[in-house]
């Protein structure tokens, strides 16, 4: 597969969306592979914008399988920000209303927008912490009430019993 790797990362070497990258997880690179949970070699990650963890590919290991997949999936367009060439319309809506600003302005912006990213990052976290314990709480609730349907159905179902004396 080696030839095959390497080729492609000739063909991506220049590219601004691509990256191919080799990791050696028998040497210097078995941190990185254990925070990846690479446990198999070879084994093959891709990464797409904003995706920390990776996905693992199951694709074919010849060079026109890879070159394929990386083509479909990967190549993608980048939005140039100073040019705003292959940006999408809100991208460029945003950029332009960067226009003009100073680099320290422009820091200044990075800083707030990183602070609400970090603010809804916080909220998600407790909003999911608040749901996952009602979802618990409902869990426990409509089993007692499964268990006390099962029994009222049993009594329901039950032939009368007579009276004792």
């Amino acid at each position: 597969m080696k030839p095959a790797w390497d080729r492609l990362g000739d063909d991506y070497k220049a590219s601004d969306s691509v990256m191919i990258v080799d990791v050696d997880c028998t040497a210097d690179g078995k941190a990185t592979c254990s925070k990846m949970g690479v446990q198999g070699y070879p084994t093959i990650k891709y990464f797409m914008a904003g995706d920390k963890k990776g996905k693992d590919y199951s694709g074919g290991r010849e060079y026109d399988a890879l070159k394929s997949f990386v083509s479909k999936t990967l190549d993608k367009p980048v939005c140039d920000a100073v040019t705003k060439k292959n940006c999408a319309k809100n991208e460029v809506e945003f950029l332009t209303k960067m226009d003009g600003k100073t680099k320290a302005e422009l820091k200044n912006e990075l800083t707030e927008k990183k602070m609400e990213l970090e603010t809804i990052k916080s909220e998600m976290k407790a909003a999911t912490k608040e749901y996952n314990s009602k979802t618990q709480a409902w869990k426990k609730r409509q089993a007692v009430l499964n268990k006390a349907n099962q029994l009222l159905d049993k009594l329901i179902k039950a032939p009368e019993a007579k009276a004792e004396l």
